[in-house]
């Protein structure tokens, strides 16, 4: 199928080639305050720049999950930041909870430093923050990374694959045993013969496998003087001694074959019969989704997003953004975009209880620190 969809600057045209979900389902397009990339695919399902509802995401993961049911033990997820971060735990957390397995490992990539340095990083080239650290997991998860048979690497869409590819490579030395590199996303421009460059530079006797919910590929048209927007000044972070938390994901999680468990919000809001928007804040995503995820289920009226340090200009699938307090004190921006409206009781979820201390200007918002380790942590 062949699509064409104006935006600002410019219009992208897309030909797909399989849609296990509609274009339509997957994706919205904006543009973006960045000239190394002025356009945005932006996702329906991934609870980020769209608000969702819990139970569409979950069918989401389950999706992306399915081709791995089979796939050789242990298996070690890794999310891509700040956008997959949530994404990949859920297809982790879906896997484990398919068939009952107990060999399924989560991690994602990060952007903020913990005590010890980090195992690796590399670049993401057209990012608005391109750097990406992935540190050691934790010593009580070392038998299930440097067992791995399969590796899964999910970001939200692939259109180079030089960043997974990147992660790919570094990971191999540090996984003897590896049998097979599965590459998922919600979308994957790559033509066949990308893919099969890739494959064959990962190479060795190691598998690639591709799996994602639409294939196809694309090209941006810039209108005739349109001036691209420039990168806000304070996308790349400073350094401000805060070591972020450990037990969300940046040092990995054991997941159950029931599924993590959710964080316990507090009874007041438990109570409350508004209908309820839960907002995850940058990174933290997983927890966030599995609160909203539980209230759904309990029969509330929920919706789910999550902040993001994106820089997105407003028109096509991004109508409003909400400029928001940085939670870490990084010194960069942070956003909600198609913030909910006053009709919605707004619950921000943030890693730390002093980000809730953060001014909030302008947005009527409850703030709330996850209150523990995931259970799928311990």
């Amino acid at each position: 199928m062949n699509y064409a969809f104006d935006i600002p600057g410019g219009t992208l045209r897309i030909a797909t080639e399989r849609e296990e979900l509609p274009l339509s389902h997957l994706l919205g397009f904006a543009a973006r305050a960045n000239p190394r990339r002025p356009f945005l695919f932006v996702s329906k399902v991934l609870g980020r720049h769209i608000p969702c509802r819990p139970q569409g995401m979950r069918d989401t993961y389950r999706r992306l999950s399915a081709p791995l049911l089979d796939a050789p033990g242990p298996v070690w997820v890794i999310g891509m930041a700040e956008t997959a971060t949530g994404l990949g735990a859920g297809v982790a957390d879906s896997l484990a909870r398919a068939n009952g397995r107990t060999d399924i490992g989560y991690q994602h990539t990060t952007r903020r430093p913990l005590a010890a340095p980090p195992l690796l990083t590399f670049e993401e080239a057209h990012s608005h923050a391109p750097t990406h650290l992935l540190h050691r997991p934790l010593p009580a998860l070392a038998h299930l990374f440097e067992g791995a048979r399969t590796l899964v690497i999910v970001d939200d869409e692939v259109s180079t694959g030089q960043s997974v590819k990147r992660l790919a490579e570094q990971l191999g030395p540090r996984m003897p045993k590896l049998e097979q590199i599965v590459l998922a996303s919600l979308v994957n421009w790559l033509g066949a013969a990308a893919r099969e460059r890739i494959a064959r530079d990962l190479g060795g006797t190691v598998r690639t496998r591709w799996c994602s919910l639409l294939d196809g590929q694309f090209a941006f048209e810039p209108d005739a003087g349109a001036v691209t927007g420039a990168l806000p000044a304070d996308v790349e972070a400073r350094q401000t001694g805060w070591v972020a938390r450990e037990d969300l994901g940046r040092r990995g999680l054991h997941l159950p074959p029931g599924g993590a468990r959710p964080p316990a919000l507090a009874p007041p809001l438990e109570a409350a019969g508004r209908p309820l928007t839960i907002i995850g804040t940058g990174e933290c995503a997983f927890a966030p989704f599995l609160a909203a995820e539980a209230l759904e289920l309990a029969g509330r009226d929920v919706t789910f997003q999550t902040t993001s340090r994106s820089p997105v200009l407003l028109g096509g699938a991004v109508a409003r953004t909400a400029v928001c307090p940085d939670p870490y004190g990084e010194g960069v921006g942070y956003y909600l975009h198609n913030p909910p409206g006053a009709e919605r009781l707004a619950l921000a979820l943030y890693e730390e209880a002093r980000a809730c201390n953060t001014p909030h200007p302008g947005l009527a918002w409850q703030c709330m620190p996850i209150p523990g380790a995931l259970e799928a942590a311990r």
